[in-house]
């Protein structure tokens, strides 16, 4: 509740202002809407990290909206990032977390695996695309002759890049600036703004 002070002929006037119920619906648009315009944004910055890849990765984000009212214990759940079960997002993975290595392709064993045909110059004929922990893609990529091979060793991804960390970490800070906006549309939808009273 909140209270208004006038004057009225020589002595002050109080009209208490009740509040009405809370409006839990458009509170919980209000997030919701503001949320998937974050997600947005950040999948504009994973988009970035492939920006220059030959490989197609596609990026999504999923909301899960909450199964109850909001209570100060429901959550709306966002997730951004590859779409999940594609060849773009083990790829991603790999880059995003680094592998061990060398490794053989094709894995021992394997007889029937096609050959591999590649770009490859020797050692040092590569040039990656990404650099740990930052959100761009360049030029780059192999150089020198075509070449026909059986089987080789891969040497690994032995510096991770840190997207997915470097995104969170970057949406971690910048997410304040968009909660204190949220909060002022929530108070405007729940019905208990003092804004226009």
């Amino acid at each position: 509740m909140a209270v208004k002070f006038r004057s009225a002929g020589g002595g002050v006037k109080l009209t208490a202002i009740l509040p009405e119920p809370l409006r839990v619906k458009q509170m919980e648009a209000v997030i919701l809407r503001d949320m998937q315009k974050m997600a947005r944004e950040m999948k504009k910055d994973f988009a970035k990290t492939t920006a220059t890849w030959d490989t197609n990765v596609q990026f999504q984000y999923r909301t899960k909206p909450p199964a109850k009212p909001m209570d100060g214990r429901a959550k709306i759940d966002i997730q951004v990032g590859p779409k999940p079960n594609t060849k773009g997002a083990e790829i991603y993975g790999y880059v995003d977390k680094g592998t061990r290595g060398p490794y053989p392709i094709p894995k021992a064993g394997n007889t029937r695996a096609k050959t591999l045909v590649f770009q490859w110059g020797g050692k040092g004929s590569y040039k990656a695309k990404t650099k740990p922990r930052t959100l761009g893609s360049t030029g780059g990529g192999p150089s020198g002759p075509i070449v026909h091979r059986k089987r080789v060793m891969h040497p690994g991804i032995k510096h991770p890049r840190k997207f997915t960390e470097t995104i969170a970490r970057r949406w971690g800070q910048l997410s304040r600036g968009y909660a204190t906006k949220t909060m002022s549309g929530v108070a405007l939808a729940s019905g208990h703004s003092m804004k226009g009273r």
